[in-house]
């Protein structure tokens, strides 16, 4: 606890010194946040029946006697961990009074946490207005108009900076709220109170987690939980080398707010067409349909697992398979070689 509360604090205290001058303060929030998200969960049809998180561990092929555990988040309402954090986005937003049930819910996004804001929103009955790159792909934008929101489309050349930038300009409060993953701690809050506790309670005994890198939250909240029960827990980033679809490497001006490194004990760097053939892998060998950053961090997961093997060491490792696949069906990810090598995709922006 005291880890948690030096870990996240700060990050409080700058998002919003209002609201947050002191430890005690902090603990009172968060014990409302966390009763809100259960009403959230509890009073809308949707949730009260397929509710975020609780998502399943599934066991993969083991490399060198090290056991590899697969957390299926695309088995969260929407198809991906994003749910999660817009949840708990929603809950900070309501808790902190800068969102009413009138309010216009804003974010910047190349993908899942559109989606999933787009579900949420039309679940709680808030309009919701998204800012994405006209290069993403048709499957991203078609799911969040499905839901009712409003997509705007910014320069894909501006990446999801660019749509990030947008976002941040048309926030108008009181009348709109721009949630912001990337800098709000209530993105690293939702995965340490339930990816984090969810993978303690399936897989105590856990020698390493694997995620891949985006907003940075995940890997944030999850380092925060699990080196809480075993400091020596090793947790991994997954960073695209060039670039994956929805991963970005925390660096420079790419760095989120609320992004430390010093949760960070290693990263695995994966290059774009080995996530891709990972996760066809993953599809033609096992059922599993899922997106490249899923792929990217399998095979980060089977390097890990060799350099356990080679040392003589065992344990179990999870990883993070973010979202779906069925949203990346109009890039290249699961054409056959040979149409691949036809095919003219552009590429999508860094998430």
């Amino acid at each position: 606890m005291i880890a948690f509360v030096e870990g996240l604090l700060p990050l409080f205290a700058a998002h919003d010194p209002s609201h947050f001058p002191h430890v005690d303060a902090f603990l009172a929030y968060w014990e409302r946040v966390r009763a809100r998200v259960a009403r959230l969960q509890g009073s809308t049809p949707l949730l009260a029946r397929v509710p975020v998180g609780q998502t399943p561990l599934m066991e993969l092929p083991s490399v060198g006697g090290v056991e590899l555990w697969a957390k299926l988040e695309n088995r969260n309402p929407s198809g991906s961990l994003k749910d999660r954090i817009v949840l708990y986005l929603l809950a900070d937003g309501i808790e902190r009074g800068l969102i009413e049930p009138s309010t216009v819910l804003i974010e910047g996004t190349s993908g899942n946490t559109g989606i999933a804001l787009a579900m949420l929103g039309a679940a709680l009955g808030y309009p919701v207005k998204i800012f994405m790159p006209d290069n993403v792909s048709a499957e991203r934008r078609a799911l969040m108009e499905a839901f009712g929101a409003g997509v705007a489309l910014t320069p894909g050349e501006l990446g999801t900076d660019g749509a990030i930038e947008a976002a941040r300009q048309a926030h108008d409060p009181p009348r709109s709220c721009w949630l912001a993953q990337h800098e709000n701690p209530a993105n690293v809050l939702a995965h340490y109170d339930t990816t984090g506790a969810e993978i303690l309670e399936q897989c105590p005994d856990v020698a390493a987690f694997v995620a891949p890198t985006g907003t940075t939250g995940t890997l944030m909240g999850v380092s925060l939980r699990l080196k809480e029960r075993d400091p020596e827990v090793e947790i991994v980033a997954v960073w695209p080398e060039e670039w994956i679809m929805g991963l970005r490497c925390p660096v420079g001006d790419k760095k989120p707010k609320i992004y430390d490194e010093r949760l960070i004990d290693r990263v695995i760097e994966i290059a774009d067409p080995d996530a891709k053939a990972a996760a066809r892998e993953l599809a033609r060998r096992f059922g599993l349909l899922v997106g490249p950053s899923s792929g990217a961090a399998w095979l980060a997961a089977q390097r890990l697992a060799r350099e356990y093997a080679a040392r003589g060491r065992g344990g179990r490792i999870v990883v993070c398979f973010p979202d779906e696949g069925a949203r990346y069906l109009s890039t290249d990810t699961f054409l056959h070689e040979s149409a691949r090598t036809q095919n003219d995709t552009r590429r999508e922006p860094r998430s």
